[in-house]
């Protein structure tokens, strides 16, 4: 059965003696080493204090990680935000965390999942309690390619695409959004998700606010702030695709995926291979720009023969 947990500031935790930040709600029966793992899951850094006029813009962190404990797989899927001010009107979070098997997450991807209505808890006013209930799991939803929230945003929906191509081309090479805060992060990932087959879009690790890397975890769709200092990482790594949220986008380079994005087209079946950075066929060749730490599409003249 799918398991959670609560970590918030509270006048008593559920462990006896806890108190501040601590553990409010888990499932019944959870193992103390989840219990741990979870619980170091919930840091959270918020951009503007408590009371700040743009409190309201903290970006919220919503991820999925791939851990391994006790030699099986599981997926977990965590919301963690400022909240309200605590008893003693300090600033405050909330951190609610959901595990699940593989045989319980729905083919529409974790995205998908952490964005349906009351899936996530974003307040605790309750006393500290074990829940008795498994979580609940809604059922599947509708393969959507066209990718609404990237066209509005951005102007081209195809950069949606780019996205899922580079996870399909470059699975452990990670990809970073840099956003401005008060933007919606998840839409744009759970788009770019749907491009994935269905079976493979468990595999996709992601953060829409990512700060830092959990011990042991990967993060492959890392979405953040540009002054953040893990975008520094990027320059260390070429190879990283970099997607700049904050100013305007060039038409994105055409391939499969960006067009499924762009018309609504079913997914290609199986999805094509992606070619060799600058190889020729779509007409574009990807180019970073260092200054800014964006990455530009610029298309490529053809040389003439003499």
């Amino acid at each position: 059965m799918a398991l959670e947990l609560i970590y918030t500031s509270a006048e008593r935790g559920l462990r006896p003696g806890t108190r501040g930040y601590c553990t409010v709600a888990y499932t019944r029966g959870m193992l103390p080493q989840m219990v741990q793992l979870l619980e170091g899951l919930s840091a959270y850094k918020a951009l503007f204090p408590v009371h700040h006029e743009r409190e309201a813009d903290n970006p919220v962190s919503i991820s999925h990680y791939r851990p391994t404990m006790a030699g099986r797989n599981c997926s977990i899927l965590s919301r963690v935000a400022a909240a309200q001010a605590e008893h003693t009107q300090r600033s405050n979070k909330i951190a609610h965390h959901v595990v699940l098997r593989d045989a319980e997450c729905p083919a529409a991807g974790p995205a998908w999942l952490a964005a349906q209505d009351g899936f996530f808890r974003d307040d605790w006013n309750e006393p500290p309690r074990l829940f008795d209930e498994p979580k609940a799991i809604p059922a599947d939803g509708p393969a959507e390619t066209y990718a609404r929230h990237w066209h509005e945003l951005t102007g081209d929906a195809g950069w949606a695409g780019v996205l899922a191509w580079h996870f399909l081309s470059q699975k452990t090479t990670p990809a970073y959004l840099l956003f401005t805060p008060g933007m919606a992060l998840l839409p744009l990932i759970a788009e770019a998700l749907a491009l994935i087959p269905p079976r493979r879009r468990w595999e996709v690790t992601f953060n829409t606010y990512f700060t830092a890397l959990p011990a042991g975890a990967t993060c492959v769709w890392r979405c953040c702030v540009p002054d953040a200092d893990v975008v520094r990482e990027v320059r260390r790594n070429p190879r990283a695709l970099v997607i700049d949220l904050t100013g305007p986008l060039p038409p994105a380079a055409v391939n499969d995926l960006v067009l499924c994005a762009r018309e609504g087209r079913p997914l290609p079946t199986p999805p094509a291979k992606s070619p060799p950075p600058g190889a020729a066929g779509n007409g574009f060749v990807a180019l970073p720009n260092r200054t800014r730490s964006r990455l530009l599409m610029k298309p490529v003249v053809p040389r003439k023969d003499p």
